[in-house]
């Protein structure tokens, strides 16, 4: 694989750090500016909208942890994925927005953000009981990228017909109309840095919940079973993969599968250059044996690298210096945000580098491993940084 395209595949992958998620700022948002580290969606009302709901007698309050600042209203972001490359995603927002006409009000609440890749974008709610499309959210996007956060503006709101007669049912009056622009729509969704440590936690079944998982392929697991090789995992690693992996699947891989989760110290990553770079520590450990030679893989360690060392999985073998066991292609990889704030990475494929091939042979004893042989899909989940 190319440098440069190692660096966009790993770019990739500093983009789409997780979403913080926790305690956002957002009484301060407003059109086309947010506080660092804030996860917002704002909706400022036009003059145009303020006027005609006036006119109507129509008022709209904030109901926490939504706010409203003079004619914006900032609802937090809760949960949500999110492509800093391509400014797409979905996010959940909380908060409430109350309108209210007269002696009457409805309360909207339960609001989605989704922008797709093609066409506009849109905002659902649960509005009286019910689940609607209430915004088409278009215009020309304006992205402004900073170290830690996205901002979305120059996008406008328009009610949906099935949003516009709603809300005039609700309120049994015609204030609403299909296609009104009730203003400007502004999305600002912020990044943490790659770092954190093992939250201790076992998942359910006894696999970690952050680390890294190897689920290895079915001509791998052929090769061991031929040679009589079973893989066994060394405390505290574990069978199975961390949890929870996220909603995409690591296509193409079966079999048995290792987790490896993180040691405790401080995983780190930088980006320079616009490639990411760091190092995760982890514990536990793999070892491969037939009751007459074994070969034990311990102190494990994932580097995200770029040029000649590019990205890797390395080990002790059998107790002796650290040797790079598996190189790991990123040409494929798949990154989301989980809703907690932990970033998920998959489709890293491992196979085994040269030094990896030559130390298994000659611990085992036998030819049986070769330079580039696919061994299996990694995923690596890492927690959001604490505080």
């Amino acid at each position: 694989m190319s440098s440069k395209r190692l660096k966009y595949s790993l770019l990739a992958v500093l983009l789409m750090l997780p979403l913080s998620l926790g305690a956002a700022a957002v009484a301060n948002a407003t059109a086309g500016s947010s506080s660092q580290g804030s996860n917002a969606a704002t909706l400022t009302l036009s003059v145009k909208a303020k006027r005609s709901l006036a006119r109507q007698h129509v008022t709209v309050r904030a109901q926490r942890p939504a706010t409203r600042r003079n004619s914006s209203y900032a609802l937090p972001a809760g949960s949500g994925k999110w492509n800093f490359v391509k400014a797409t995603g979905t996010l959940n927002l909380n908060g409430v927005l109350a309108v209210a006409a007269g002696n009457r009000s409805v309360k909207i609440n339960s609001v989605t953000f989704t922008r797709p890749a093609k066409g506009n974008g849109q905002l659902t709610v649960k509005l009286a009981g019910h689940k609607v499309k209430l915004f088409t959210i278009a215009g020309r996007a304006h992205i402004k990228h900073t170290a830690t956060s996205e901002t979305i503006s120059g996008l406008t709101a328009k009610l949906t017909n099935p949003g516009a007669t709603r809300l005039d049912g609700a309120l049994r009056r015609q204030a609403f109309t299909n296609g009104q622009s009730l203003g400007s729509f502004t999305v600002t969704v912020s990044t943490s840095p790659v770092s954190g440590t093992s939250s201790g936690a076992p998942a359910v079944g006894g696999a970690s919940s952050t680390g890294a998982g190897v689920s290895f392929v079915p001509a791998f697991r052929s090769l061991l079973d031929s040679a009589g090789l079973s893989a066994v995992p060394l405390v505290p690693g574990s069978n199975g993969l961390p949890t929870p992996l996220g909603t995409t699947p690591i296509p193409g891989v079966d079999g048995s599968s290792v987790t490896l989760p993180l040691n405790g110290s401080s995983a780190g990553g930088s980006f320079s250059g616009g490639t990411l770079t760091g190092t995760i520590p982890l514990s536990g450990g793999l070892q491969l044996g037939n009751g007459k030679a074994s070969v034990s893989l311990t102190n494990p360690q994932l580097t995200l690298g770029t040029g000649t060392e590019g990205s890797s999985l390395s080990f002790q073998v059998n107790g002796g210096p650290e040797v790079k066991v598996f190189s790991l292609d990123t040409s494929q990889l798949q990154q989301s945000a989980l809703p907690n704030g932990t970033l998920d990475l998959q489709n890293l494929l491992a196979t085994l580098s040269s030094e990896g091939a030559s130390s298994l042979n000659t611990a085992l004893g036998q030819n049986l491993f070769t330079t580039g042989q696919p061994v299996g899909g990694v995923t690596l989940i890492v927690p959001k940084p604490a505080g």
